[in-house]
């Protein structure tokens, strides 16, 4: 029997099981020259958009059926929101996929933007700016706390656990990045995604 299974499970690829019903996503982290100067590129999404309306992000969305890899699908996103052509957009490489607490899978990658010509969907995007930077890296993000907890559902067996003591406490809590640029806020997951490139991009 040992045997048997060995030989089955060499020959099975593992998956990743979760509690969490995630959310496979991708953006881009969008630099562009401006002006003999790198800036990187922010979205304010659409007010009329189910999910997150009026806050900024990077370009990017949820995996679809036809995107290869991670990098695919942010780059896709990334030529729709915009407005440009793939071939404008140069992949320079990947930095690191997040979890997030509330159910994302994130990957994120860099691409240089070859152009400052916009065309931005208007269904998706409410305004295009950009940061130099060396402003960038130069802010301290504020930093705030949202705690994680579970809380027991009717459906609960609690007579299955008699005499067990249950604890239903917080759990965890984690953290929320926040850049402050002139009258934009930059926070949330696309706060964390930046914090996760810049910290990259000092260690050069």
């Amino acid at each position: 029997m040992s045997k048997e299974l060995s030989t089955f499970l060499s020959q099975r690829t593992s998956d990743v099981i979760t509690d969490i019903d995630a959310i496979c996503a991708a953006v881009a982290v969008p630099l562009v020259e401006i002006n003999g100067e790198d800036h990187l590129l922010f979205t304010v999404r659409s007010l009329n958009l189910r999910r997150q309306p009026g806050e900024i992000s990077f370009p990017g969305g949820h995996y679809e059926l036809d995107d290869p890899t991670g990098a695919d699908a942010a780059i896709r996103e990334c030529s729709e929101e915009l407005g440009i052509s793939i071939d404008q957009i140069e992949l320079i490489g990947p930095i690191d996929c997040l979890i997030s607490a509330i159910g994302v899978k994130l990957h994120a990658v860099v691409v240089r933007l070859h152009t400052t010509e916009y065309h931005p969907n208007p269904d998706e995007v409410k305004e295009i700016f950009t940061v130099p930077l060396r402003e960038m890296l130069a802010i301290e993000p504020v930093v705030g706390h949202l705690d994680i907890g579970t809380k027991p559902k009717k459906d609960f067996p609690y007579h299955l656990l008699e005499g067990y003591h249950i604890d239903w406490k917080i759990r965890q809590n984690y953290s929320i990045y926040f850049y402050p640029y002139e009258e934009y806020t930059i926070w949330g997951l696309t706060g964390r995604v930046l914090k996760n490139f810049l910290d990259i991009y000092k260690t050069m």
